[in-house]
């Protein structure tokens, strides 16, 4: 009795408040494996700047179905992953009146042109994904709203937010929440899309994947297919900063030192490899972020990626080996980096200091002292 008198506050409690993000994220509870998708709790009005600069509107996405996520472009940590997979959805799903909202967790950098460029650095479909510039005071009710985690710089520690993605349908009512990093999570999020929009959808292509890899040709105009699809899936985003991924120019045949301090040459092999399973052999230098494509990428996909990334001509100069970046670390969030054109610097005593964002060299600048060791 005292079990089924507790379980009854629970579910009173959840059904005056509603649940968080995260609870809806992770607890089965709320799960939309059985049955109809549950109405969590209805999304916030909000009203920012997008991309180019045209106000949107949470009355605007009236009528259309939406997923959301909270992320900043200057972040090299979980953005990079979570805008690569904001990529694949949109790719995933077709249909046209689903769109994609991106609100920025940093409002003194991410303008309307720091968020122009980036979208175009993702190539994303501006009609169907917006990228939104948001201000202090209303991120903080946007975020309340949508009941997920976002937390300002500070002092002592940089910006914070979840890599939840978050699903609402045409009323405005969130109908679920999916952990970014979770590809279990995100093919439910395929089908729930699908759901909400009356339509049925195929069976994932990850259990579609069985023609041998070698038994497919890629096609003899690598340049043109493969750099569409290094582009679409994302690759591009973030191998194009040298403070998230490294640069891919020149990559066939090249050595390689991995994080573990081995080194590898970058033949097909690995080529194929680092697409399907990056997190086998990462790059000393780089975090462990990079989103897999098994089941992803058909097999004639994977051969015309992989071709167009054995065409790549070295940038002038290029000594054709990977150094040991992982030596170079951020003083203030310890992040090792490489230290190219587009990281952040700041001199101090002599010496050069490389930051993996702006963020982080301002509170160095702050306080030198604290972090030069």
């Amino acid at each position: 009795m005292l079990w089924a008198s507790a379980l009854l506050v629970w579910g009173w409690l959840h059904s005056q408040a509603g649940p968080s993000a995260d609870t809806a994220a992770w607890n089965p509870w709320y799960s939309s494996q059985n049955g109809e998708l549950p109405v969590l709790w209805d999304a916030p009005a909000f009203s920012y700047p997008d991309q180019n600069g045209r106000t949107v509107t949470g009355e605007d996405l009236r009528g259309h179905i939406w997923i959301a996520d909270f992320f900043f472009t200057s972040c090299t940590s979980i953005c990079p992953m979570m805008t690569a997979k904001m990529a694949h959805l949109l790719k995933t799903i077709s249909d046209g009146e689903v769109r994609f909202v991106s609100f920025s967790v940093d409002p003194d950098h991410d303008t309307p042109a720091v968020l122009q460029q980036y979208a175009r650095m993702w190539k994303a479909d501006d009609s169907r994904w917006k990228f939104l510039s948001t201000n202090r005071k209303d991120l903080a009710a946007t975020a309340e709203g949508m009941r997920t985690f976002v937390q300002p710089p500070s002092e002592d520690s940089p910006i914070q937010h979840s890599g939840l993605f978050i699903l609402t349908d045409k009323e405005g009512r969130v109908r679920g929440v999916y952990d970014s990093s979770d590809d279990t999570a995100l093919r439910r999020l395929v089908r729930d899309t699908a759901r909400l929009a009356g339509r049925r959808v195929a069976v994932p292509a990850e259990e579609a994947n069985t023609t041998p890899v070698e038994s497919v040709a890629p096609s003899t105009n690598p340049q043109n297919v493969g750099a569409a699809l290094y582009a679409a899936r994302g690759c591009l985003g973030c191998h194009a900063q040298g403070r998230v991924a490294p640069a891919l120019e020149g990559c066939f045949g090249r050595k390689v030192l991995l994080a573990d301090g081995r080194t590898v040459i970058s033949d097909e092999a690995y080529l194929r490899e680092s697409i399907l399973d990056p997190g086998e052999k990462v790059v000393a230098g780089y975090p462990a972020m990079m989103p897999g494509y098994r089941g992803q990428l058909t097999d004639v996909e994977l051969n015309e990626v992989v071709a167009y990334l054995k065409a790549l001509k070295p940038v002038q100069g290029d000594a054709g080996v990977e150094t040991a970046r992982a030596q170079i670390v951020d003083p203030v969030c310890k992040m090792p980096l490489d230290p190219s054109s587009e990281s952040f610097e700041a001199d101090f005593s002599g010496k050069t200091y490389h930051f993996c964002s702006k963020l982080c060299r301002d509170r160095f600048l702050k306080s030198p002292e604290r972090f030069a060791k």
